[in-house]
């Protein structure tokens, strides 16, 4: 039989050498992993793994105490898991916060007084010689006077009264800009109001009303701050915009409003009296309230204030339903330009931007200055002509409940978080004739129904400090561990592992490295030590040639006595 030695190649010696180190690596890198496990183990204060851990712990001790760990892990993240997706629900409860708050902790209300007949037409004549100088033409006269007759009684939603304009050359006026016209046909504070008195005493009418532009056109407010002479008046007087901690009749704003028949258009059509607009300050617009003529009017106010806590911002403004006032990069606000989030604003801004779609135009004298094109004479009669799309409003998601019949504007608007809501209760009165003659008026008291006014808070159920303390006690009764113990495991992963880690590669890269320098032991040189080390070497040398003659002699006599047998 003949064997055969078939050397490795060298790229099967690599791979051996390759697999080698590798299990040794992997080998010494389990050795350290369960040398830092052991480490943790004995000062951990997370029950079970330090009886997991032991040194001393035999197969089956780790076996049961591991199942029990992994057990009471899961049972931890299940419930985790139920919390957190009871927190992202977002659920709200609101709550009575105050049944006592005082009215005069909030600013009494803007009140907004329009008469229904816009324009004072004594006042044409002299709107003609300004606007239409060296206008001879009949027919341009005429248009002009049609056209202001329509704007006595516009409003928005209201442009119905526009439709006469149609088939008429409305570009022969293109060039006039009636919105100053109307502003100067507009009828003058002495012209409407009289006998201002706040919380009785009595003031100039000119002085405490401004006039303001609204969705009703040019009226006067009082105790606003929207206009000029609002912000004047609150930088002259800090207690502006004013409050009052009275109610009753005649405790806060009582003021009489002239409506002056004979100055009106004569072919106007509508019902004499007055709007009044009651809302809170830095509102644009709210649906005002129809005061006929010839009365004693008592509107009476009860405010009320609803507000979302600050927990409830983590929460979108699409789940929560309302925007806060700074929330400028959440995609549910919106707002008129230059004032502040509110539900009123935003719905104000929606219906400008329906406006503009289907005119691509803005009636100025409705809107605060913007970024749109004003409407000119030759705009006036698609404002008509849409006008059934403008007069109805939709809110999203009512077409499933609700069989709308009319194309309307559909507007998403949340309302503001914080928002004073004013419950308002109008009784007019009517005057006998022999009381108010020829003359024709309204006696407007407004006031607040009582003292003080109802607070509800609105918070979160379910907020985040009630998210961290069942997450502190999920984590105590299935594992026993506090924060301290979170970060004892973090401490050893973030810290203690790359320390371990670092100095390994440490003492690898030294002992590769690092050269070794003989070290000189003073003992191994002294003089006995020398001479036991000389004999000690020359008995070895000894013994070695005595081995060598032994085994030269027993080759010998072996090849002789082979020599001689075969002879």
């Amino acid at each position: 039989m003949t064997l055969s030695y078939f050397p490795q190649t060298s790229t099967e010696t690599q791979e051996s050498q390759f697999q080698s180190i590798s299990r040794r690596y992997v080998r010494q890198l389990g050795q350290s992993a369960w040398q830092l496990a052991l480490r943790f183990g004995k000062r951990t204060t997370i029950h079970g793994l330090d009886r997991l851990l032991a040194t001393r712990a035999s197969r089956w001790e780790r076996f049961i105490w591991l199942c029990t760990f992994v057990c009471a892990f899961l049972g931890a993240v299940y419930v985790c898991l139920i919390l957190s997706q009871r927190y992202n629900e977002g659920h709200f409860q609101t709550v009575v916060d105050s049944t006592r708050y005082p009215v005069y902790r909030i600013p009494f209300p803007v009140i907004t007084i329009c008469n229904n007949n816009r324009l004072n037409w004594q006042r044409l004549a002299e709107a003609k010689e300004k606007f239409l100088p060296n206008v001879t033409d009949t027919s341009q006269l005429a248009l002009f006077e049609t056209i202001m007759g329509s704007y006595d009684d516009a409003y928005f939603a209201h442009f119905q009264s526009f439709e006469r304009l149609r088939n008429q050359p409305t570009e022969l006026l293109s060039y006039v800009n009636f919105s100053l016209v109307v502003e100067f046909m507009s009828w003058r504070c002495d012209e409407l109001l009289t006998n201002c008195n706040w919380r009785h005493h009595g003031y100039d009418c000119c002085e405490i009303f401004s006039r303001r532009r609204s969705k009703n056109g040019l009226c006067w407010a009082f105790n606003s701050l929207e206009t000029d002479e609002g912000r004047r008046m609150h930088l002259l007087d800090p207690l502006w915009p004013w409050r009052t901690g009275s109610s009753g009749p005649m405790s806060a704003l009582t003021v009489r409003v002239l409506l002056q028949t004979d100055k009106l258009w004569p072919g106007s059509r509508t019902e004499r009296g007055i709007s009044v607009m009651v809302t809170e300050p830095y509102v644009w617009h709210n649906n005002p309230y129809k005061v006929p003529a010839n009365t004693e009017t008592a509107l009476e106010i009860e405010p009320v204030i609803y507000f979302y806590d600050n927990d409830t911002r983590g929460v979108r403004s699409n789940q929560r339903q309302c925007v806060f006032d700074d929330e400028h990069n959440s995609e549910d606000f919106k707002s008129l330009q230059g004032y502040i989030y509110m539900i009123e604003n935003c719905q104000s801004e929606c219906h400008q931007e329906y406006l503009v779609r289907y005119c691509n135009c803005t009636v100025d004298l409705l809107f605060p200055p913007g970024q749109y094109r004003s409407c000119r004479a030759q705009d006036l009669l698609c404002l008509a002509e849409n006008n059934d799309h403008l007069q109805y409003s939709h809110q999203p998601g009512e077409e499933t409940f609700v069989r709308n019949n009319y194309e309307g504007m559909v507007c998403k608007c949340f309302r503001n978080c914080y928002s004073l809501n004013y419950i308002n209760d109008v009784r007019p009165s009517f005057l006998p004739p022999d009381v108010y003659g020829n003359s024709s008026y309204v006696d407007l008291d407004v006031h607040y129904r009582f003292e003080t006014i109802m607070v509800y808070r609105t918070s979160l159920v379910f907020g985040w400090v009630d998210l961290m303390v069942s997450f502190g006690g999920i984590a105590g009764l299935f594992l026993g561990c506090s924060l301290i113990s979170g970060m004892e495991l973090a401490y050893f992963i973030f810290i203690e592992v790359p320390a371990f880690g670092l100095e390994g590669i440490r003492q690898r890269w030294q002992s590769r490295h690092q050269r070794t320098t003989p070290i000189l032991n003073l003992r191994q040189h002294t003089p006995s030590q020398l001479m036991e080390n000389y004999l000690m070497q020359l008995k070895a040398e000894h013994s070695l040639k005595h081995k060598q003659a032994n085994f030269q002699k027993w080759q010998r006599l072996t090849f002789a006595h082979k020599h001689l047998i075969n002879k």
